[in-house]
């Protein structure tokens, strides 16, 4: 049986799992996941080991819960006939208290105090605007973003990078896999630096790669066997 260790800084639902056995064309295929963002959801039916190296917690097992109208019903006791009575002889709920008063609208301030509060607001408003250095059309632009989530991702990528190498048993799981494929670009950094390390397994980007590569080592196994 084949196995692939993904390494992923995204956030993946379970669907993904299955969607990924479809891909690599094996649905026997055994899956291990480093992660540095929990699931979406419970995924231990979907993976054989999932591992988070970040922050966060990974999600409970869901609770099946078996609803039965008639054991509820007969769980819950019935109220007392006195408290029956009780409810039936309550008064009536007083009638709704009327509104207070609008309070006074407050007083603008005259001669010096006005002059004081005109220099606040003034210099509110120019400490405001010094603080815009660059217009919001540059920040928003799609050059700007691009280069903002490239530094991020590079962050990311180290981040994640040395997170793998502090732990003994993410790098015992990466020694079992036949692949390992890097999901997104905050793990390429990780994935980069694991093919140099480790020549003899395969390192790749995406799971395209990772399908030529299963299919690569399955025609060599099948060529092993007929040479036998």
């Amino acid at each position: 049986m084949s196995t692939v260790v993904l390494l992923s800084t995204r956030r993946l639902p379970p669907t993904y799992f299955d969607q990924v056995r479809e891909d690599l064309g094996d649905q026997n295929i055994t899956i291990d996941v480093v992660g540095w963002v929990a699931p979406s959801a419970w995924v231990a039916d979907k993976v054989n080991s999932f591992t988070l190296i970040g922050p966060g917690r990974m999600p409970a097992e869901p609770v099946e819960v078996v609803e039965d109208a008639a054991a509820e019903a007969a769980a819950t006791p019935a109220a007392p006939a006195e408290e029956k009575a009780e409810e039936a002889q309550a008064p009536a709920a007083p009638a709704a208290a009327k509104p207070a008063p609008a309070a006074a609208p407050k007083p603008r301030p005259t001669g010096a105090k006005r002059v004081v509060k005109a220099v606040e607001w003034r210099a509110r408003r120019a400490k405001k605007v010094a603080g815009r250095v660059v217009p919001k059309a540059i920040k928003t632009s799609a050059p700007v973003k691009f280069l903002r989530g490239q530094r991020a991702s590079n962050d990311l990528g180290k981040t994640y990078w040395e997170r793998v190498l502090s732990r003994r048993d993410v790098l015992t799981t990466i020694d079992r896999a036949d692949v390992v494929v890097a999901l997104d670009a905050g793990a390429i950094w990780a994935g980069w630096n694991l093919g140099q390390r480790k020549a003899s397994t395969p390192v790749v980007l995406g799971l395209p790669a990772a399908r030529r590569e299963f299919d690569q080592l399955k025609l060599a196994a099948s060529a092993e066997g007929s040479g036998r």
